[in-house]
Parts: structure tokens; sequence; C-alpha cells
């Protein structure tokens, strides 16, 4: 698990599992301009370049993401795409829906609203020991 300290009572903590040839991220706190989406786009870019399979990214403990966490995300699907792996949102809240309906985003991104359905829709077991901790990360 990574912490990035972002300000008073703010940080982003990601917890990153490998779940048969797949990672999920787990994002808990704030994704805003600063320490936290520079700590997220780093996330991103070693699930990116560490890490072999599509990745799932679960929003379901992310308080706030504001414009420039919503590019890192763009940036980073495009970068996905191009080596044909794909990056997958998990139950990302109405704000950030709405957010990526607007810039009409929404259609450019798989998104499901549980980690049991991305994994029904690519083909994975949900529970069992497939769901193993990956070592520890350390923050750059």
């Amino acid at each position: 698990m990574c912490t990035a300290s972002v300000g008073h009572n703010e940080a982003m903590i990601v917890e990153k599992r490998r779940i048969e040839d797949l990672t999920l991220l787990r994002l808990e706190g704030v994704i805003k301009l600063g320490e936290s989406a520079e700590f997220f786009a780093q996330t991103l870019d070693r699930a990116l370049s560490d890490e072999a399979g599509h990745v799932l990214v679960d929003f379901s403990r992310i308080n706030y993401i504001d414009s420039t966490g919503i590019g890192e995300l763009v940036g980073y699907l495009g970068r996905f795409r191009d080596l044909q792996r794909k990056l997958i949102l998990i139950n990302p809240s109405d704000r950030i829906r709405r957010l990526l309906h607007i810039a009409r985003l929404d259609e450019l991104f798989l998104t499901y609203e549980t980690l049991e359905a991305a994994l029904a829709a690519e083909g994975r077991a949900s529970d069992g020991p497939s769901l193993e901790p990956a070592p520890p990360e350390t923050e750059m």
C-alpha cells in the first residue's frame, strides 16, 4: 500500500492487488492538482510499465477528483490502448460520472458498478486464492 500526503487531512492511498492477470488499484482520498494527481499518474505509470494485463481502478473511496485527475485518466487511457490494454473504472462516484459525461469521455471508459461485475465481464473469478496482495510499493 502506498500513501501520498497531500495536505492537512488529505491523502491519497493506493492499494495494489493482482487478480490473475489483472491489476487492481484501490484508491482512497482525493485526486487534485498537485501531489495527489502526480502520485495518481505515477501509480498508473507503474501499473503500465511494471505489470502486464488490464488495470482496474476502484474509485469507490475517492472523495474528490478535479479536472487534473480526469486529465490523467484520459492521458493514460490512450497509453493503455496503444499497448492493447484496458483501463477499467470501478464504481466512480456520480460526480466523476458527470464530469466524464460533460466532457463526452464516458463512452471511452469501460465502467462497472462493482469489482465482481468487472471481473465477470473480463471472464475472471472474484473469489478464491486468485486475489493476492502485491508486494508493498514505496513512494518515489
